[in-house]
């Protein structure tokens, strides 16, 4: 009876280190506050793809793998805006890719 109980706290030890030391990711999702409508943009190739984004407009959040990952924002007369997010391997959270009406890309934690 003893060894159960010793296993079974060392399950749940074991456990309990797993799910700790497991990152949760990243979520990221776009703004536009750009004077424009975006028609796409793209992160990291082709991971993550949102499409038709009016002004002043947000979309929903999207697992991204960490890594380095380019953006590329194209609008409706196609003009393109690009630059660049790392992810990192630990931890985990959400960031906000931004563009403003100067065309200058940010990126927000949240």
């Amino acid at each position: 009876m003893k060894f159960l109980k010793s296993l079974f706290a060392f399950i749940l030890i074991s456990l309990f280190f797993i799910f700790t030391s497991c990152g949760k990711g990243y979520e990221v999702r776009f703004t536009n506050y750009n004077t424009e409508i975006m028609d796409s943009v793209i992160i990291g190739g082709s991971d993550i793809i949102f499409s038709q984004i009016d002004i002043q407009a947000t979309t929903e959040y999207r697992k991204i793998n960490s890594g380095d990952r380019t953006i590329k924002c194209i609008t409706k007369t196609k003009k393109v805006y690009t630059s660049t997010i790392s992810i990192p391997k630990k931890e985990g959270g959400k960031r906000t890719i931004q563009i403003d009406g100067v065309n200058s890309i940010s990126i927000l934690e949240d």
